[in-house]
């Protein structure tokens, strides 16, 4: 199950920053160089671009079957239930409708659809080119954004979590920069390759000096960025060696050093020399094997977000029941342990914990438990539990009436005016 969910979260990166990078590279590179010589090579800009057009769409598509296998297999995790079981009980949707992340992925799904339509959106005299090039970069970069809502920055509590969300962004939207625009470069030359033409080699050299400028922003955003998520996932320096979290990272700064080599030798060596056509071949190549570097780099991300990060709190630990069903939900405000015993269909018991961000104690006045079932039309069962200790509320004699995927609300009553309302799917055997 591991292997395939980072396989499956690899993919969807991938996908994902190659049609966000192909958007950003057609319209911030390929398009201002290409504006002084368009009556000259319109038909060569326009292939070009209905090469990319298909290259995103593809993309696209393979963002959409990596994410949908992706919430499969989280929700398979979640119910510790067959795949095929949770997607004809239900649990699919469960998880789609009812978190944060089948909430991210609706949206990126919308975006998705957007991106689709507004890249053969042809302009007219109603529509300047401005106009659609800005709403292009936008779907873009919101689409590619938007995975950071569903990686451990996502998932942060407190002031740290906030740094760590907007410095993943920029981390994101940097490699969709320079990663994801390697490929449309290295279409880009290898028309300019196959042309054997000065126009093209002309425009190849304006095309790999721009990128280079870019590149080098979004490596600046990179190290930055990628020194403050650094510091966030890990306790200390030593975890770099005493982790394997850690010792993935060593591997990706690694090959992050490797791919700054090749870029270095395309930005001083070769773009200088682009008149001839060997140097085209050659930085053709090369931005090959610097996107191939960054396919391992995206590899060692879907294997990271996998996994527990060092630094990062966690709930202390409680005893739980080997026959119990127990869910954690986690909010801004507050965070539950909902354990349920036994959690088989049958008569059972609930306890709550409530607890803040830092582990604190959280203040609730009362809370009410309801219970949702999984039978159609099903109507909650509301239960008002009792404190037996500081932050551990209970609730007895509930009524299990079958197996299967139970939405949990913990209906939390505070000093403010509006109740916090935590919910999550559980899963009761038989």
């Amino acid at each position: 199950m591991t292997e395939a969910l980072i396989i499956l979260r690899s993919i969807h990166f991938a996908a994902t920053i190659l049609a966000a990078g192909t958007v950003f590279f057609a319209i911030l590179v390929a398009e201002p160089v290409f504006a002084g010589t368009r009556r000259k090579m319109r038909k060569e800009f326009d292939a070009l671009n209905r090469q990319w057009v298909w290259l995103i769409w593809i993309a696209l598509a393979v963002a959409v079957v990596s994410g949908a296998g992706w919430l499969v297999l989280l929700a398979s995790d979640i119910y510790g239930a067959p795949i095929v079981e949770v997607c004809f009980h239900g649990g699919v949707w469960t998880v789609a409708t009812d978190t944060r992340f089948g909430l991210v992925s609706t949206i990126r799904l919308g975006l998705t659809a957007a991106i689709a339509v507004a890249v053969c959106w042809s302009p007219d005299s109603r529509d300047p080119q401005r106009f659609s090039n800005v709403v292009r970069l936008l779907l873009a970069a919101l689409f590619i954004a938007s995975l950071a809502a569903v990686g451990h920055a996502g998932a942060a509590p407190g002031h740290a979590g906030y740094l760590h969300f907007n410095s993943d962004i920029v981390h994101l939207l940097a490699a969709g920069v320079w990663i994801g625009g390697l490929v449309p470069l290295t279409m880009l030359l290898a028309s300019a390759y196959r042309a054997r033409a000065n126009a093209w080699r002309g425009v190849a050299a304006a095309a790999a000096q721009r990128f280079s400028g870019l590149g080098t922003v979004s490596v600046a955003a990179l190290l930055v960025s990628g020194s403050v998520n650094t510091w966030h996932s890990l306790d200390n320096p030593a975890d770099l060696l005493a982790t394997n979290y850690g010792r993935l990272i060593l591997l990706k700064i690694g090959l992050f050093a490797a791919m700054l080599g090749i870029a270095a030798v395309n930005r001083f060596h070769l773009t200088p020399r682009l008149a001839a056509l060997g140097a085209v071949r050659a930085l053709e190549r090369n931005s090959l094997g610097e996107a191939g570097l960054g396919l391992c780099v995206i590899l060692l991300v879907g294997a990271l977000g996998t996994m527990p990060p060092p630094g990062h709190a966690h709930v202390p630990a409680i005893d739980i029941p080997g026959d119990a069903a127990f869910v954690h939900i986690h909010m801004a405000e507050v965070m539950a342990d909902v354990t349920i015993v036994p959690g088989r269909a049958g008569p059972a018991r609930a306890t709550i914990r409530l607890l803040r961000e830092d582990f604190s104690q959280f203040p609730a006045k009362d809370i009410v438990l309801t219970l949702t079932s999984p039978a159609a039309n099903a109507q909650p069962q509301s239960h008002p539990a009792t404190r037996i200790a500081g932050d551990t509320w209970q609730v007895d004699k509930l009524d299990l009436t079958q197996a299967g995927a139970w939405i949990v609300k913990v209906i939390v009553t505070t000093g403010a005016r509006t109740p916090i309302v935590l919910d999550a799917p559980v899963m009761i055997d038989r």
